[in-house]
Order: structure tokens, then C-alpha cells, then sequence
């Protein structure tokens, strides 16, 4: 797993950084006609000061948006989240949000 995820940050987003195990969870959705999906996810936290470069075969777009910024955009039901990200950033916020914040500010 460790070697894993370091080799897809970097085939994705093009960094690399040390990377903490945060939580698992499983999730299920249904996307009408498309398909579904039922997965096992594991959250990792890290931070880099590397310019992002992304692979577009596996990112469409993607922004940089403060923690603050995306919980008000999250609550408010604004934007256009997968379901798998929805309920990662609900745990990530009630159970780990003093790290990110410490990470965010380490940045500045």
C-alpha cells in the first residue's frame, strides 16, 4: 500500500511528499444507468510545496481551495462533489481538521 499510493501521487498530481494514514471506509453509489461503484477507500494526509502537474487521463480539472472555503461550499450544498468525496470530507473535518489546518498553515 505504502509504495502504492507514493507511485499514484505522483502519476496523478506529479508530487511527492510524506503522506500520513488518516481512516478507511467503504461507500456504495448508484449513477443511474452509468453504473456503480463499491469501494474500499484509504485516506492519507501530506503536504507539498511542488507545482502540480496532472495527469489528464486521470484529472479532468482540478483548484486549490482553503479548508475553510470547502467546508462553506460543502455545507452550503454548492458544487459538484462525488459521493465518495462527500462522505470523506464530512470525517476529515469533525475528526482531523485541527491536521489540516496545522498542514495548511506550515504553508504560509
Amino acid at each position: 500500500m505504502e509504495e502504492s499510493i507514493h507511485r499514484r501521487l505522483h502519476e496523478e498530481l506529479g508530487i511527492r511528499c510524506p503522506l500520513h494514514y488518516l481512516f478507511k471506509f467503504q461507500y456504495q453509489a448508484q449513477f443511474d444507468e452509468t453504473g456503480a461503484e463499491n469501494e474500499l477507500c484509504s485516506v492519507f494526509i501530506g503536504r507539498s510545496s511542488d507545482p502540480i502537474e496532472t495527469d489528464a487521463e486521470e484529472i479532468h480539472a482540478w483548484r486549490w481551495v482553503s479548508p475553510e472555503a470547502l467546508q462553506r461550499e460543502m455545507s452550503g450544498g454548492a458544487g459538484n462533489f462525488t459521493p465518495w468525496f462527500k462522505i470523506e470530507w464530512a470525517r476529515i473535518w469533525r475528526d482531523y481538521r485541527l491536521q489540516v489546518l496545522g498542514l495548511q498553515s506550515e504553508l504560509g
